[in-house]
């Protein structure tokens, strides 16, 4: 869930391309990976909703047919979903690509699922679906400071500008109102200028 009580501010983190991707854990409590299929563009816009990126399932919907749909074939590939045992799909991460670049993309969990490494799961699976030693990028902001940590978790650190700078410092010291000094000196010094 987005944490909106705090600043917003953008962030921009990177996956180093040499970096080996860990295996997907291996789930024993019966939630599953699948990739998207058609119609499954409504599980995507309800999980999106529910985490607040959205105020309604209709203008997640209305983003989903501009960004994702033109393609179908890039879709089904890379689009990742954690699915209940019964089946319906609680957290999604996509592997996009734009331009050439590799993105880690809408990154979401229901947030009834949430701290049972569902996130996790469906961010390494997308992840795994990017082409061998490709850097990743992915954007994302401090309303979504418990994903951080998770994304840094997963090699992925804090990367900026010298155009964006004074952003990027002004990002961190929200931040460092909400971890503990030592999570945020970690994150700080695993930053690096070059996004």
């Amino acid at each position: 869930m987005l944490d909106k009580s705090i600043p917003y501010k953008s962030l921009c983190m990177l996956r180093p391309a040499e970096l080996p991707v860990p295996p997907v854990p291996a789930r024993t409590d019966g939630f599953t990976v699948k990739l998207f299929a058609p119609g499954d563009e409504i599980h995507w816009a309800r999980i999106e909703k529910s985490v607040g990126e959205f105020s309604a399932e209709s203008d997640a919907l209305a983003y989903f047919q501009k960004e994702f749909a033109p393609q179908p074939e890039l879709l089904r590939q890379r689009m990742c979903f954690l699915c209940t045992p019964e089946g319906l799909p609680v957290a999604t991460a996509t592997a996009w690509e734009k331009q050439g670049v590799h993105l880690l993309h809408w990154v979401a969990c229901v947030p009834a699922f949430q701290r049972r490494g569902l996130g996790r799961a469906a961010v390494l699976s997308a992840l795994h679906r990017f082409p061998d030693a490709a850097p990743v990028l992915l954007h994302t902001q401090t309303w979504s400071h418990d994903a951080i940590l998770l994304y840094h978790s997963l090699g992925f650190f804090l990367s900026y500008t010298d155009r964006d700078a004074d952003s990027f410092a002004e990002a961190m010291r929200v931040l460092k109102a909400v971890y503990p000094e030592q999570t945020w000196q970690q994150l700080m010094q695993s930053s690096r200028k070059s996004c």
